[in-house]
């Protein structure tokens, strides 16, 4: 068995890492429909924005802070580039369908 010597690189393009973090900025149960993401990616550290539309009521600012860390920590575990900015906009609230309970 040989060890390498060094080891190697890995290069994750734009839009790999647009499409992680636009599924990882999806997985809270408040966020509805897919999120729209941008990121840029400057060697080992990023940006990221993402524009959601989220089930209402939901208390934005907590949702929009755990959404946040979540989508930064994951990225940096996931891809090893470290996410200096992570921007939410909360772009639509869409109200909870009850069940019986018609919108007027």
């Amino acid at each position: 068995m040989t060890v390498p010597a060094a080891h190697g690189t890995t290069t994750i393009s734009d839009r790999a890492f647009t499409r992680i973090a636009e599924k990882l900025a999806s997985e809270d149960e408040h966020v509805t429909g897919r999120p729209h993401v941008s990121a840029s990616v400057c060697g080992a550290v990023a940006a990221v924005h993402c524009d959601l539309a989220v089930r209402y009521p939901a208390p934005v600012p907590r949702l929009a802070a755990k959404i946040r860390e979540h989508v930064r920590r994951r990225l940096r575990e996931l891809t090893g580039v470290a996410v200096e900015n992570v921007d939410i906009e909360v772009v639509e609230l869409v109200p909870e369908r009850r069940p019986g309970h018609r919108l007027a």
